[in-house]
């Protein structure tokens, strides 16, 4: 009797499993199991320049990943980071007694050198004792009067003996001709003068250069020796200036 119930019993149970798998898939997840994904979308292009790596410094830009100008908050507006000028505030009469604030975008100020402005004249008699003056008025008249450019660019250097630009440009603008001519003969020449005038006043300038030119043009010791003697020139006109305006000079009497 007992063996009949148990046996009733066993397939009691296995008639319930049968009826609910027959009732559909369990909906309950397995275990384990990773919760289903959203649907993926479209990909997402990423600039990687401003992503810089560890311990490195990212470079300033201008232009965000999406392509777009990249803008900061100036005096609570937000504005372009690329502009070419400064925001300014100011204020505007509605006139029906009522003041509002607008803001406008000036355009940058070039700084300009102010002795540009002066003409030639004013330059000529600011010359005397201002090397900045000399040297504008100097590089000015170049292409018109190269004697004057000379003296007025050795005159800046006389006056500012820190400040051998002068002279290195007259050569590099004036005399700068090379081949076979006559003229480009003397420009190497002038070129060898002015340039040894600056190492005669500290410039760390080579001559190795110049000198192999000469050589190359033909230029003997003699001739050499000559321009040497133009050098010294330089030197005693420099001279000159300095002890008129300064009562003093930089230029030692055993070079001249």
């Amino acid at each position: 009797m007992k063996t009949k119930l148990t046996i009733l019993l066993i397939a009691s149970v296995v008639a319930s499993l049968v009826v609910m798998r027959s009732q559909g898939p369990s909906t309950a997840p397995a275990p384990n199991a990773r919760p289903a994904e959203a649907p993926a979308t479209s990909p997402v292009a990423v600039a990687t320049r401003n992503r810089p790596g560890a311990g490195s410094v990212a470079e300033p830009d201008t232009v965000t990943e999406t392509g777009e100008p990249e803008t900061e908050i100036i005096m609570g507006i937000e504005v372009r980071k690329d502009r070419e000028c400064s925001v300014q505030r100011h204020y505007v009469d509605l006139g029906n007694g009522t003041v509002t604030e607008a803001y406008s975008c000036v355009p940058k100020e070039k700084v300009t050198d102010a002795y540009e402005h002066y003409s030639d004249e004013e330059l000529r008699v600011l010359a005397y004792s201002d090397a900045r003056a000399a040297s504008v008025l100097g590089k000015r008249l170049v292409e018109v009067d190269l004697d004057e450019s000379r003296r007025l660019l050795l005159r800046a250097v006389a006056l500012k003996p820190a400040n051998l630009d002068p002279v290195m440009w007259l050569a590099a603008q004036a005399y700068s001709l090379r081949g076979t001519s006559p003229a480009a003969q003397d420009a190497r020449a002038n070129t060898y003068v002015l340039t040894r005038t600056a190492q005669a006043m500290g410039s760390g300038a080579g001559i190795e250069w110049v000198l192999a030119d000469l050589e190359r043009a033909g230029f003997s010791e003699r001739d050499l020796a000559e321009l040497e003697e133009q050098v010294r020139d330089n030197l005693r006109r420099i001279r000159e200036i300095q002890l008129e305006v300064y009562g003093e000079s930089v230029v030692d009497e055993v070079l001249l």
